[in-house]
């Protein structure tokens, strides 16, 4: 395997959708700042859709540039060029195929899988310009030196295979970099900040996730649709069955084209340096921010993405990181993987009951304790403490404190420590009663019989939209009258998406539910965007994630605003912050990571896309959401929602208005 002798500092762009002369600007004034740059990568599609390639004409890139298939065709000026120049498009500017690994002078390994997947077109034959993923591509790729695992082919002789070992450690087998235009749909297992990271990954291609096992990338680049995301780095195990090599995954918004909904564009660029990599390298630290492998579990190419994500989550908690059963001596049967490398041996070809040398380690009396070893109970070296016969003569209960010491929470000496302490147990158990919150009593679960079932709106698999009891936007002509803006949307358009489930907030959301959740809510938040787009209107989003209380079922509120009002949103939430005493986090997305499951909080997304984020800490008014929004439209009178209430018949005049006007936004 090509060594890397120089630490190489890499450029990904998101799509420039055909703008090349901004991306030449954009490469030239990074690379003059922050540079120099030892290559560029394009993730997404250099071209947008319809293209005739005219833009490339003449074109002079400063740094080499690689690009593969996106989402859209590539124009055929630009097909005949590569099928002409055999790769080159302009200067520097190289396409690298459709399914391939690319190995550069200096050692840097690229690999790339460009289109989309679909079903019904993983079984067709595409072309190497296809923007389909295909089953020729995936084995194309996997059947590549660096992906087939040929260090690891249990038919190559172990002197060949130590001999080939010997010139890169493990941890250095790999590609650098993988390049795709859809992600693989386990990217946001165990990921913390993926419910919070405004990405969607719901157009997934699952044979991908097969090329990122064989790869095992030190940077996973993707562009697909709007957005970007870092997420957690994750490790790989080695022969020893320790993580060495560890992988980042980002996704970049695009270059080109329009900001969303005229907000401003998602990060579009991304600068890195690789490390060397030689046999004297030194190995890679484990990141701090790290996750287990999302992984773990092989999946079948060209299975379905929505059929298989619980299953494979389930599967993912039924084995250990290295393809292996958590219950002993049991296996999926039949061969091992190419990766899978037995640890009592450390060679690969078998599992680690077949392995040759288990019989000897076996044959050791296990049922007498190791030298050296001591009961704990009774200093003895002739039984382990489970057989030892004084077990059952131990006092029981809370370890004493030494003498002298005095619980601080009841004062009393040499009795307890605090943590037994009567009064602090007590304290707790009052606590944990006062947090919990059944499904019984929830006010969003839908199997309590007092749910306000005639405002739902819509109900999916995982998450249902349904109008609240008073919702801010007045739809009654008596109510209209009291002040305030007039409803642009038909009932409203004031909803909550709330998960079926009973969970407390978003974030606290297990890694195996999460992904499903958060796909379908981003879903239904997308679907809004566009039905509220169509009465000139745009969504502001705010969460108020609490682990207790009376409304401890995440959920989120989505309210539309007039759009000439949208520039203002993000300006009167910080001012109320301010004037509340409570400060923004400067970086919403890595807040939320930091707190993870057990932390409480606020926050919003603003029109434009921009996220704030504010942590609690102590007293924060439910009704601050209301409030901030209730003010810019003029709704004073209706921040609390108990002022707002109407009777059933027209609450449920106003879900059904809404529901016929969402109705041909969502299917």
């Amino acid at each position: 395997m090509a060594q890397q002798p120089h630490s190489l500092k890499i450029l990904a762009i998101g799509s420039p959708l055909s703008e090349l002369t901004t991306l030449i600007a954009k490469i030239t004034a990074i690379n003059s700042k922050h540079g120099p740059f030892d290559a560029c990568v394009i993730v997404g599609d250099l071209f947008k859709e319809g293209s005739d390639g005219s833009e490339v004409g003449g074109l002079n890139f400063p740094v080499p540039t690689y690009f593969t298939v996106g989402r859209y065709e590539l124009p055929d000026q630009v097909k005949d060029q590569i099928t002409k120049t055999g790769g080159e498009v302009a200067n520097n500017l190289v396409y690298l195929g459709k399914s391939t690994v690319l190995t550069t002078a200096q050692g840097l390994k690229i690999a790339c899988v460009g289109g989309q997947f679909t079903e019904e077109g993983y079984d067709t034959k595409g072309d190497q310009f296809s923007p389909v993923i295909s089953k020729d591509s995936i084995s194309s790729i996997l059947s590549h030196p660096i992906l087939s695992g040929s260090l690891n082919n249990p038919s190559e002789s172990l002197s060949s295979a130590k001999a080939s070992a010997s010139a890169l450690p493990s941890a250095f087998q790999g590609v650098d970099l993988l390049l795709f235009s859809s992600p693989p749909p386990h990217l946001s297992t165990l990921s913390p900040s993926y419910p919070s990271s405004g990405v969607s990954i719901a157009n997934s291609a699952p044979p991908l996730e097969e090329v990122v096992r064989r790869a095992k990338p030190r940077y996973l680049l993707w562009g697909d649709g709007e957005g970007f995301w870092e997420r957690e780095p994750w490790g790989w195990n080695g022969p020893t069955g320790k993580e060495e090599r560890w992988t980042r995954a980002v996704k970049l918004g695009a270059l080109g084209g329009e900001a969303p909904s005229g907000g401003k564009k998602a990060r579009w660029f991304y600068a890195f340096t690789l490390p060397s990599q030689t046999a004297t390298s030194p190995l890679p630290p484990k990141p701090a921010n790290s996750t287990p492998c999302p992984f773990a579990m092989p999946s079948t190419p060209g299975g379905s993405a929505s059929n298989g994500k619980k299953r494979a989550a389930l599967e993912d908690q039924n084995h250990i990181f290295g393809g292996q059963s958590t219950k002993r001596g049991r296996t999926d049967g039949g061969a091992p993987p190419d990766s899978y490398i037995c640890k009592i041996c450390a060679q690969p070809g078998h599992w680690i009951q077949d392995c040759p040398q288990k019989s000897g380690r076996d044959a050791k009396d296990h049922s007498k304790p190791p030298s050296g070893y001591v009961c704990k109970i009774c200093q003895s070296s002739d039984h382990f403490i489970k057989e030892c016969p004084q077990k059952d003569e131990k006092p029981r209960g809370p370890k004493p404190p030494p003498q002298g010491y005095v619980c601080r929470a009841c004062g009393i000496a040499d009795a307890h420590y605090i943590k037994d302490c009567p009064v602090v147990l007590e304290r707790e158990e009052v606590k944990s009663k006062k947090k919990e919150l059944g499904p019984a009593e929830c006010w969003f679960c839908l199997s309590n019989p007092k749910v306000t079932k005639h405002l739902i709106v819509a109900i999916g698999s995982e998450t249902y939209v349904t109008l609240p009891k008073g919702q801010l936007i007045p739809t009654l002509p008596k109510h209209i009258a009291q002040g305030g803006q007039k409803p642009l949307v038909p009932g409203g358009g004031h909803v909550l998406i709330i998960p079926i489930a009973h969970h407390p907030t978003l974030l606290s959301i297990p890694a195996e539910d999460a992904m499903s959740i958060i796909s379908e809510l981003e879903g239904f938040k997308s679907s809004l965007r566009a039905c509220y787009a169509s009465y000139g209107a745009v969504p502001v989003t705010f969460e108020v994630g609490r682990l207790s209380g009376r409304g401890g079922h995440a959920h989120v509120q989505i309210l539309p605003i007039p759009k000439d009002l949208a520039d203002k949103v993000e300006d009167s939430f910080r001012k109320a912050g301010t004037a509340q005493g409570f400060e923004w986090e400067e970086e919403p997305e890595r807040a939320l990571a930091r707190i993870g499951p057990t932390g409480n909080y606020f926050k919003v997304e603003c029109p434009d896309g921009k996220k704030l984020v504010h942590l609690l800490k102590g007293g924060f008014d439910l009704q601050f959401g209301r409030m901030v929004i209730g003010s810019l439209l003029g709704y004073h009178h209706r921040i609390d929602w108990k002022e707002c209430s109407q009777s059933e018949a027209e609450d449920k005049e106003d879900a059904q208005k809404f529901k016929k006007a969402f109705a041909p936004f969502h299917s």
